[in-house]
């Protein structure tokens, strides 16, 4: 329950106290927030800073709000996410109007501090009694419901708290559009004319190809147990691009009899480019941009657990202190960039190449196992760090390599101190070449 604070936190200063400065600072700067009109679109921060301030000068009196049904989950070790449902009740002229939504939020770690990266609300529409898009509960003193008037104004304000476009379509081939709003179709960047020409008015050629077999069939499933669904995908826009959205729908039944889904879909494009930065600097060095340690374990276990045979090459760089003592450490970093660039050169798609730490690196050829190969491969490498080397005449720059090959029998650990012992054999007899 780590962001569950930061939650409550937020909802205390935007909804009850009704204080925006307090409300901003939960807040990333990068924050994405949609409503449902078209000029409802706050990309950042600041953006949203004058939503806000539109909002409170238009609706200064505060909410009271209750959540239940709390979930949390976490994504990455600095990305989690929260689905609850919100009871949201407010007092106007007399009448006490209720509002039943969920809620999900994704949340970051920047620095020390949790951050808010975006926000979704929606109704559930099983809570909906006739047309009435949000469930409201009078007061027992009132009189008379509210009119068409004020329940437009009531809709246009619960909207404008809503962030995400809506899209529906029939549960037939190719899920034919039944339903879609402005804020969708700015998603999408068409007008409503475009997307008709463009799509034929079927909802799944607006889905990436490589997802749809995927979205088709949790959908179904899911529509099948629960009645209801949430799934992540692309979707492609007008301009080609891709963007990933979180669709959150339900299942209905048209006028006509038809079985269909509605959903509110938000665009999670930041969220997700974020979760993969985080993952690969889980899994990078920060200074080369190959594989750190964990990274390259993580992807050679993976080979190794299938029984695929392959070769480690460990190695490390002859006389890097010296390098470092006489040339400083910029120099140093300069050269430990020039050797994965130079394992790069000498590696195939899929070959693993890891700085393991300090001046130590990794090469791993899955499927390569031939010895008078993987010496040729050896050989290429300290032939062509050492004339890259010459620049810094003052040091007598080279690698040594120790090489273990596995039969794909062997799990890493054993495997990496093989390698480890014919590297030091290396070392120990003069340096500049290899072992196997």
């Amino acid at each position: 329950m780590q962001i569950k604070h930061l939650l409550t936190q937020f909802l205390d200063s935007y909804l009850v106290e009704r204080q925006l400065e307090k409300s901003l600072g939960f807040l990333s700067e990068h924050v994405m927030s949609l409503g449902t009109g078209v000029q409802e679109v706050a990309l950042n921060k600041n953006e949203l800073r004058d939503l806000m301030i539109h909002e409170f000068e238009s609706i200064p009196g505060g909410f009271r709000y209750e959540i239940s049904h709390y979930h949390e989950y976490a994504y990455a070790e600095n990305v989690s996410g929260a689905y609850c449902s919100v009871l949201t009740t407010m007092e106007e002229d007399g009448v006490t109007l209720s509002f039943q939504t969920r809620l999900t939020m994704t949340a970051a770690k920047e620095g020390t501090e949790w951050k808010i990266i975006s926000l979704h609300m929606s109704a559930p529409s099983d809570q909906q009694e006739g047309e009435e898009f949000f469930p409201i509960k009078y007061g027992r003193e009132a009189v008379g419901k509210l009119d068409a008037s004020a329940s437009r104004k009531l809709v246009d304000l619960m909207l404008s708290m809503l962030p995400g476009g809506i899209m529906g379509g029939y549960l037939e081939d190719g899920f034919p559009l039944y339903i879609i709003n402005d804020t969708m179709l700015d998603y999408l960047g068409y007008t409503y004319e475009e997307l008709v020409e463009e799509t034929d008015e079927k909802m799944q050629k607006v889905i990436a190809p490589e997802d749809w077999e995927r979205v088709e069939k949790t959908i179904y499933e899911s529509l099948a147990k629960t009645g209801e669904y949430n799934v992540q995908y692309r979707v492609i826009r007008k301009d080609g691009t891709r963007l990933w959205v979180d669709d959150k729908g339900h299942e209905i039944t048209t006028e006509d009899g038809r079985r269909a889904m509605i959903s509110i879909m938000l665009d999670i494009n930041e969220s997700i480019q974020l979760q993969e930065r985080l993952k690969r600097e889980a899994m990078e060095d920060s200074l080369t941009g190959i594989f750190n340690r964990k990274g390259a374990i993580s992807r050679i276990e993976e080979c190794l657990s299938c029984r695929q045979p392959g070769a480690i090459l460990l190695m490390d760089i002859d006389n890097f202190k010296q390098l470092n003592d006489t040339y400083g450490h910029q120099t140093g970093d300069q050269v430990l960039i020039l050797l994965a660039d130079l394992l790069r050169s000498h590696s195939r798609k899929g070959d693993v190449v890891s700085r393991i730490g300090g001046d130590e690196f990794l090469l791993f050829l899955p499927g390569f196992t031939r010895q008078d190969l993987l010496e040729k491969r050896a050989e290429e490498i300290c032939s062509s760090f050492r004339e890259a080397g010459a620049r810094y005449d003052k040091v007598a720059l080279s690698i040594s390599i120790g090489i273990a090959v596995s039969d794909g029998n062997s799990d890493f650990d054993h495997l990496f101190k093989e390698a480890d012992d014919r590297l030091y054999a290396v070392k120990k007899s003069g340096k500049g070449s290899f072992r196997s």
